[in-house]
Parts: C-alpha cells; structure tokens; sequence
C-alpha cells in the first residue's frame, strides 16, 4: 500500500513535469537538456577511422585518451589531527566528564582518479587515541574505521559506492559508518531540469567484535526520492524507503526477530527574505515476519516555519500530530503538539532564545491523556575579544495525567562559564582553558507529602593539553 501511493505520485508529477521532453522530436536538444552530451575529449578516445589514420592523428588521441582516464598512481595522503576537548557546558556531572575524555583523532585519505572525473577510488582511515578511559583499555581493532570508496560524476550525474568497517570505541567521524558495523552503501543522483531522482541502497551489520553476550542486527536499507525545484515556486520532495532488520541471536546462532519498515513522505517548502517554511507529511508500516503482531500504522504531520518580523528577532513556530494505529492488538496513540521558539540577537556576541512547548498523547487503548508543558529561557555571550563565554539556562516542566492525582514539576537551572588562557599564560598549548559550571535540579509535587528530590552541583575545570 505504501509503495503504490509512493509509485502513483511519482507518475502524476513525472508526466506533468517531463512531458515536453518526452515528447521532443530532435535528438540532440534532448541529449543537451538532460546533460548528457559528449564532450570532444570523451569523443577523440573511440576507435578511429582506419582510411584517415595519420601519426599526428593517433598521438593526439592518444594524448586526449591519457588525458580523460587517467594514470593511477599514489598520491600523498591527506592526513588530519583533532583534538576534542574537555567542556562542562553539555554535562550534568564529574562522572560524564571523564567519560567523554579528551581524545585525539587522526583522520588520513586519498583519492587515486581512474577516469577523470567519471570515477574515483580511494581509501579513508581514521584512528581514535583516547585520552581518558575509565573502563578497560580498547584494542586497536576496536579503535579505527577504515573504508573504500568510489565515487565519480558525469555531467549532472553523481555517484557514490563505499564499504567499510568501524570499531566499538572510533566516535563519530564524517563519511564514516556508525560505531560497531561492517557494510556499505551506494549513493546516486541525477540533477535534470526542474527534477532530481536520488536513489540510496545500503547494508550494514553490527556487533562486528562478536560479542557473546550481544544479538546481530543485519540491516538493509533501500530510500529512493524525487526532488522537483522550479524558480520562485515551492520545492516539492517525494521519498519512499524500505529497511529490513534481520537480529540473530549470538548464542543460538539463529534468526529470533525480523521487522520490515516501509515509508512514504512528502515536503513542501518555501524561502523568501522574511520568512522560510515547511510541510512535511508521511506514512509508515512496520511488520514482523517472525511474530504475528499485527501490523503498526503510523501518520504524522508537521508544520513549522521561520519569520524575521524584526531585524534582531526571528520567530520559530510549529505545529504537528503523529497517530499510530495497531488494529490488531487494539492499540491506537495520537500525539500533538505546538511549540513556539524565539531568538533574539542583542547584539553580535549576546543572544536570548526563549522557547515554550505544549505535548498532548492520547492513548485510547489505556484511556489515558498526559499534557506537558515545557518551558525554556536561554542566555549566551561569547566574545571572541576577551576570550571568555557565559551560558545561563533555566527549564520548567508541567506534566499532567488524567489517571494520576499528581502534577510533578521539575525546576532545571545551570550557569557556564569559561575563560581562554592563551593570552594570559602565553603557551604553545593547544587546549588552555578554566571553566566553572554550577546546576540545580529540583522536582516539585504539591499534592504529594514525600519529600521532593532535588540535587546541585558545582564543577571546576582546569584544563592544559598540548
């Protein structure tokens, strides 16, 4: 059902889009609209005429065809450092600190040209040398991802084919698959007038250290797209994905669950100098082909926008509901929500963004309805003259349920501030810094008499790492 309505709209906006070119009757206006056209260097590379051969002739050629595909050979690595530094600002407490340590990581790659620019291959290398580890010391294996790629481009055509392999321990890394998998994936795009197809395939498998005491998951992914531009109207998007999820128990060696996903979604969007917005909705199934439990429908829909009324305020509204469905096991869920965000820009090194958020879930399968009601007020100045930044934060939390005689609160406020010590200290360190964070939490009931949680804490951090 999802890939019909998916495959419908694709030939409704198809033909209305490419029916003048469907229907040309020249060769050569098609073949240079769609931007395949032979460029002369590609055309000296074909088999030449016997009869008119000259020597002149067939060193030309023969130049021209070195020229477009290229001679591999090695190039120099391009090779990266990057330190990631210690900071107080996105955590709660000591504990977190020392676990997201002070890691180097070196990056190298190089792209051996095979064909011009029609194809590419190369490799990318990354290897992760933590700081800090509070748990046993990784090994090695566990610490780098490595991966091949081939890539190229034909006129408006772009494509994309990698695989590779990452460890437990290499953190996130661009280009490079999430931690603990093995697999690959290729990537296609074609930029036509007006219209641009994409298509994504891709495998990966996790659990590559062969943990006993973990399950597998084989996943396989297929999303395909259709992105239609046209000057000064609203960008329209269609996209259809399927994503299979094979899990195998480490200790029997079998197949214990399969879940297939399939989805379908569109997105309308618009810019102009005052205010940009978007809407986006979609449908989704989820099956499992190993346990009869009926299948999970899912709608949803969003709504949101940016307004710049005023030169120093941008206004951020949205609006949105998901409904899930299970006829099956009787279970239907309907959530809603609206949330309005501001920025307002005080001056270039000052910002306060306040934001309010309402969520409502239905669930009438437990006859139960839950309102939150989110607040949050945020303050920054960072300058880059004195080399010290101030972050103050302050959170409220409303949570209602229909089957509770309770309305907890929760109360959340932290303070950051940190001050860059290279003028002061005047060392060829790479990180020198002194910040101070302090935090409150506190949850309220009035209408309960135990005692209400409630925690603080005050961290200081000295950190020099050349």
């Amino acid at each position: 059902m999802v890939r019909t309505a998916f495959y419908y709209c694709i030939g409704f906006f198809s033909v209305f889009m490419l029916s003048p070119v469907a229907f040309s009757q020249e060769l050569e206006p098609l073949v240079a609209r769609l931007g395949l056209k032979t460029s002369p260097t590609s055309g000296a590379c074909q088999a030449p005429n016997p009869t008119t051969l000259t020597a002149f002739s067939s060193a030309n050629q023969y130049s021209q065809c070195t020229r477009f595909f290229g001679r591999p050979r090695p190039e120099k690595f391009n090779f990266s450092e990057k330190h990631e530094a210690f900071t107080l600002q996105h955590i709660r407490d000591v504990t977190s600190l020392v676990a997201q340590g002070g890691s180097h990581l070196f990056q190298a790659s190089n792209m051996i040209p095979l064909a011009s620019n029609a194809l590419s291959a190369g490799i990318e290398i990354a290897y992760r040398d933590p700081f800090l580890n509070i748990n046993s010391t990784p090994s090695s294996g566990t610490q780098l991802g490595t991966q091949l790629v081939l890539r190229g481009s034909l006129k408006t055509m772009t494509y994309r084919a990698e695989y590779g392999y990452t460890g437990q321990t290499t953190g996130k890394i661009s280009s490079q698959a999430p931690n603990d998998r093995v697999g690959g994936k290729f990537q296609w795009e074609w930029q036509l007038p007006f219209v641009t197809p994409k298509i994504e395939l891709s495998r990966f498998a996790n659990n590559v250290d062969h943990d006993s005491t973990q399950d597998q998951t084989i996943s396989t992914r297929q999303q395909y797209s259709l992105d239609w531009t046209i000057p000064d109207w609203p960008s329209l998007t269609l996209a259809y994905g399927r994503e299979q999820k094979d899990i195998f128990s480490r200790a029997e060696g079998s197949r214990s669950d399969a879940t297939v996903l399939e989805k379908v979604r569109t997105k309308l969007a618009f810019e102009r100098p005052i205010a940009k917005g978007e809407w986006s909705a979609g449908y989704s199934t989820l099956q499992n082909d190993l346990h009869d439990q009926g299948t999970l429908e899912e709608l949803h829909s969003t709504l949101k926008g940016t307004l710049h009324l005023f030169e120093p305020v941008d206004i951020s509204p949205s609006i949105g509901f998901t409904q899930q469905t299970n006829t099956k096991q009787g279970f239907f869920q309907e959530r809603l929500f609206a949330n309005l965000g501001t920025s307002i820009h005080l001056s270039a090194e000052q910002t306060v963004q306040p934001s309010f958020e309402w969520t409502r879930i239905d669930n009438s399968g437990q006859a139960s309805l839950s309102d939150t009601l989110f607040s949050k007020l945020q303050y920054s100045y960072n300058s880059s003259d004195y080399g010290y930044q101030i972050s103050i934060i302050g959170q409220y939390v409303l949570n209602k349920i229909s089957q509770q005689e309770s309305n907890p609160q929760t109360y959340d406020m932290s303070l950051y501030i940190r001050q860059d010590l290279h003028d002061l200290f005047d060392l060829p360190h790479q990180q020198q810094f002194i910040s101070l964070k302090f935090t409150h939490n506190q949850q309220v009931n009035t209408l309960s008499s135990q005692t209400q949680p409630r925690s603080s804490t005050a961290m200081l951090l000295f950190s020099l790492i050349p």
